[in-house]
C-alpha cells in the first residue's frame, strides 16, 4: 500500500507534538489587538511539516471561533499561490479570493462597501474592471431617472490609490472581526513570484485589523530574492516578518517511532525466521537512523519498499534489502556505485589467505571515490554502513582487525554480500551504464581536487560508464567548468585516454578518443591566452604516466588544423595552438615516446604500430627503427611486432587459413621500419621451435602470415587452415 505524501489535517493525526507550537501561532494572530497588519513568518525547510502546522493553526483557529460571537469570529483566507502562475494573475487571484471571503461573512459592516472599495482598490494593479455584481448599488430613482455611470475602474473614481485605501482601512478598523491570511507554497514559486508576494503583504494588502502567515523554506526565499536585480532578501524579510517563528525541529524518537510503525507491517511479509532484529539493530542504530530527517523521508522510503519488497522478499535478506533500499532512495549515486562494482563489494576472503596489497590499494581508491558520491551523511557514518553489508570492505579499511565471514552462511542469510545473490537485489534497478544527473555533477565536481576526479575517471572506465560521462560532459557542461578545474580534467583525460574503449555500438557513436579531443578543444578555446593553453597541455603531457596514444593522437589532431587544403585549413583564431607551440607539443610527445620505448612499455602497447608510425612521423625516424631492431631481437617483440603489423591479416585469417596478394602492403609498411629480410631468419627459428605450439593462435598466424609473404622455405608445413 503506497502513502500519499500529504500532511495531517488534526490534532489526532499529530505524531510530532506540534499542536501546542500551532495553538500558541494561532492565539498570538488572535490576540494582536494593534490596528495595523501584523506579518508571522513560519520558517522550515523542506518537508518538515509547514502545511500540517498550517491545518492545526485553521482547526485552533475553528475551535476558537467557535467560541466567540458571529461579530468577533475570525475571517481566515487560506491562500496557496501555488495554484496560479504569473505577477498579474498572482495579484487578481488573490484580491479575488480575499473578496469572496469577505463577502461570505454574514455580520461584517457595511460589507458592500467595503468590497466594493477593495475591488477597486486592486482594479489600480490589475487594470480589470470591478464585477457588475460587484458595483456600488444605486436607488431606483437613480437608476430610472439618472442612469448615473458606474464607476467600474479606479482611476474612474475621482480619488488616488492612496484615498481608496484610507477609506478602506478606516472601515475595516471599525469591524471587531480579524481578518487572518495564510499564504503557504511559498517557496515553491518563481523568483519574481515570491517577490511579488511580499509585495502585496508590505504595500498592497497591509490593511487594518489584518495578520498575516507567511510559510516558506527562509534559506530558497532569501537566495531567490537575491538573483533578482541584486535584492537582499535577508534585509526585506527583516522589513516584512514582524513575529518569525522557526518549526521546532523533530525529535529524532518521533522519526523512530513513525518510521517503526510504518514499518512493520512490511516486516510481516517477510518470509518466516528471515527478519533478525539484532541485526536490524546494528545496522540501524549505527548509521541508517541518520539517513531520516522528516516524515517527508520516512514516506519516499516506505513507498519504495512497498513496491520493490514484495517482489523480492523471497531471495533477499530483509534487513540488508532495506539498508540498500534507503541508499537507493536518499543517495541514489552510492547505489550506482555499488551495484556497477559487485567485484569489490562481493568478493570473500579468508584472513588466512595472503592478500596482494598493490590490489587493495587499487580497490581503496575505487571504494573512495564512490564513497565521495556522499552528500547526504557523514563519510563515517556512511562506511559504517557499508562494512556492515559488505564485510570484504574491512581488509581495505580496517586490515589491522581479524575477520572472517563464511560464504556458505551468507548464502544462507541470503546476504547482499553474496556474490551468487547480489545480482537479485538490482532486478528492479535502473539499467547498468546510466549515470544520474545528480551523479555527474557530484563527479565533476571533483575537478577542484586533481587526484580525485582522476581516481573518478579511472572507475568510471573499470565501471563501463566512463562513455556516458563523457556523453554529457561534450555539451553545455564544458561552459561552466571554472578556468582553474580544466588543468584536472585535461590532466585526467590524457593519463588515462588509452584505457578507454574504442567505440560504443551503434552506426552514428564516435570513437570515445574524439569525444575526448572534442572535450579537450573546447575547453582549450575557453582559454584566451595561447600561452596558457600550451602551458595547461605540455603539462599534461607531462604528468601522463598511464597513456602514450592519446597524446599522439591529440597531436596529430592539432596538427591537422594547419593543414592547408581547402575543406581542412582553420583560420588562425580558431587554432588551438600556433605553428611553434605546436613544434613544442610534438618534441613533448617525442620525449614521452622515448620513455615508453626505454621502459619496455612501448613494446606491449596494444597501439604499437600506430605509435610507431607517428614516431617517424614527428621526426625521430632513426630512434624509432632502432627501438624496432632492438625490440626484434628477443623472441617476445619479434612476435609482438608482427602481430601489430599484420593485425588485419591475422582477423581475417582466423577462419580459414590463406594467402591474399594485397597483404603484401604490409610487408611493405614492415620494411619502413626494418628490413624484413632481417627479421626472416628470427621468425623461422621461431616457428620451427616447439614452443611455436604455445603461442596464442594470433601470435602463431603473425609468424605463419610473415613467412609466407616473405616466401621463407621452413622445415615445418604451413598448414592453410586454423581452428
Amino acid at each position: 500500500m503506497f502513502n500519499g505524501d500529504r500532511p495531517i489535517q488534526n490534532v489526532t493525526s499529530d505524531r510530532l507534538n506540534r499542536a501546542l507550537f500551532s495553538k500558541y501561532l494561532a492565539r498570538s494572530m488572535l490576540d494582536h489587538i494593534e490596528p495595523d497588519s501584523f506579518v508571522v513568518g513560519l520558517y522550515g525547510g523542506w518537508g518538515v511539516g509547514k502545511t500540517s502546522i498550517i491545518n492545526l493553526i485553521l482547526e485552533e483557529l475553528n475551535v476558537a471561533a467557535s467560541n466567540m460571537l458571529d461579530s468577533e469570529k475570525p475571517i481566515v483566507l487560506n491562500f496557496s499561490p501555488w495554484s496560479y502562475s504569473g505577477q498579474n494573475e498572482l495579484i487578481y487571484s488573490f484580491f479575488r479570493r480575499l473578496s469572496s471571503a469577505l463577502r461570505r461573512v454574514e455580520y461584517l459592516e457595511n460589507a458592500d462597501r467595503i468590497i466594493y472599495l477593495l475591488e477597486l482598490y486592486v482594479s489600480f494593479f490589475t487594470h480589470k474592471p470591478v464585477p457588475h455584481i460587484l458595483q456600488s448599488k444605486h436607488s431606483l430613482l437613480d437608476r430610472l431617472f439618472f442612469k448615473k455611470h458606474e464607476v467600474v475602474y479606479g482611476w474612474e473614481s475621482g480619488r488616488d490609490l492612496t484615498l481608496v485605501k484610507a477609506e478602506l482601512n478606516q472601515l475595516l478598523g471599525q469591524q471587531k472581526h480579524k481578518i487572518i491570511i495564510i499564504i503557504d507554497n511559498i517557496s515553491r514559486l518563481y523568483p519574481s513570484e515570491i517577490k511579488q508576494i511580499f509585495q502585496i503583504v508590505k504595500s498592497m494588502g497591509d490593511y487594518s485589523n489584518t495578520a498575516y502567515l507567511l510559510a516558506f523554506d527562509k534559506t530558497t526565499v532569501v537566495r531567490s530574492i537575491n538573483s533578482l536585480d541584486g535584492s537582499d532578501g535577508e534585509a526585506l524579510l527583516e522589513k516584512i516578518i514582524q513575529l518569525p517563528f522557526e518549526i521546532p525541529a523533530i525529535l529524532a524518537q518521533d522519526i523512530e517511532n513513525i518510521l517503526a510503525d510504518r514499518l512493520l507491517d512490511i516486516i510481516k511479509l517477510a518470509p518466516e525466521e528471515s527478519w533478525r532484529a539484532t541485526y536490524w539493530a546494528d545496522i540501524y542504530y549505527s548509521s541508517l537512523r541518520y539517513f531520516f530527517e522528516n516524515c517527508r523521508d520516512i514516506t519516499r522510503f516506505i513507498n519504495t519498499l512497498n513496491f520493490s519488497y514484495t517482489r523480492l522478499r523471497d531471495v533477499v535478506n530483509p534487513v540488508d534489502f532495506f539498508a540498500l533500499t534507503a541508499i537507493e532512495v536518499f543517495m541514489p549515486e552510492i547505489y550506482c556505485g555499488i551495484r556497477d562494482n559487485k567485484d569489490l563489494f562481493t568478493d570473500f576472503l579468508d584472513h588466512a589467505t595472503s592478500f596482494d596489497e598493490v590490489k587493495v590499494q587499487q580497490d581503496k581508491i575505487r571504494c573512495d571515490e564512490i564513497l565521495a558520491r556522499n552528500q547526504r551523511i557523514s563519510h563515517e557514518l556512511l562506511l559504517e554502513l557499508l562494512l556492515r553489508l559488505f564485510p570484504r570492505l574491512r581488509r581495505i579499511y580496517q586490515p589491522e582487525f581479524s575477520f572472517y565471514y563464511s560464504d556458505a552462511s551468507a548464502r544462507n542469510l541470503r546476504r547482499l554480500c553474496n556474490p551468487d545473490l547480489f545480482d537479485a537485489y538490482f532486478r528492479l534497478s535502473i539499467q547498468s551504464g546510466q549515470m544520474p544527473q545528480s551523479e555527474f555533477e557530484t563527479i565533476l565536481a571533483l575537478a577542484a581536487d586533481a587526484n580525485r576526479f582522476n581516481q573518478a575517471v579511472v572507475r568510471l572506465i573499470q565501471d563501463r560508464r566512463i562513455a556516458k560521462f563523457l556523453d554529457l560532459l561534450d555539451g553545455k557542461a564544458l561552459l561552466h567548468v571554472p578556468e582553474s578545474q580544466m588543468a584536472a580534467i585535461v590532466n585526467a583525460l590524457l593519463d588515462n585516454g588509452d584505457s578507454l574503449p574504442e567505440r560504443l555500438p551503434g552506426p552514428l557513436s564516435l570513437e570515445l578518443s574524439t569525444r575526448v579531443h572534442r572535450i579537450i578543444h573546447t575547453l582549450l578555446q575557453r582559454i584566451k591566452k595561447p600561452n596558457d593553453r600550451l602551458q595547461l597541455m605540455q603539462n599534461a603531457i607531462m604528468h601522463a604516466t598511464n597513456s602514450l596514444y592519446i597524446i599522439i593522437q591529440e597531436v596529430l589532431a592539432a596538427e591537422q588544423e594547419h593543414q592547408s587544403e581547402e575543406m581542412v585549413f582553420l583560420p588562425i583564431e580558431f587554432r588551438d595552438f600556433t605553428p611553434e607551440q605546436l613544434a613544442a607539443l610534438k618534441h613533448a610527445a617525442r620525449q614521452k615516446m622515448a620513455v615508453w620505448a626505454k621502459d619496455g612499455r612501448l613494446a606491449e602497447h596494444p597501439k604499437l604500430l600506430s605509435i610507431l608510425n607517428a614516431w617517424c612521423h614527428f621526426g625521430e625516424t632513426i630512434a624509432c627503427q632502432q627501438f624496432v631492431r632492438e625490440m626484434t631481437n628477443e623472441d617476445r617483440g619479434m612476435v609482438t611486432f608482427l602481430r601489430a603489423s599484420l593485425a588485419l591479416p591475422i582477423e581475417e585469417a582466423m577462419t580459414k587459413y590463406k594467402i591474399d596478394p594485397s597483404w603484401r602492403k604490409y610487408l611493405d609498411e614492415i620494411n619502413t621500419l626494418i628490413s624484413s629480410q632481417q627479421l626472416e631468419a628470427h621468425a623461422k627459428l621461431l616457428f620451427e621451435d616447439p614452443y611455436f605450439e604455445k603461442l596464442e593462435e594470433q601470435e602463431q598466424l603473425a609468424l605463419m602470415i610473415f613467412l609466407d609473404l616473405s616466401n621463407v622455405k621452413t622445415n615445418k608445413i604451413i598448414p592453410k587452415t586454423t581452428i
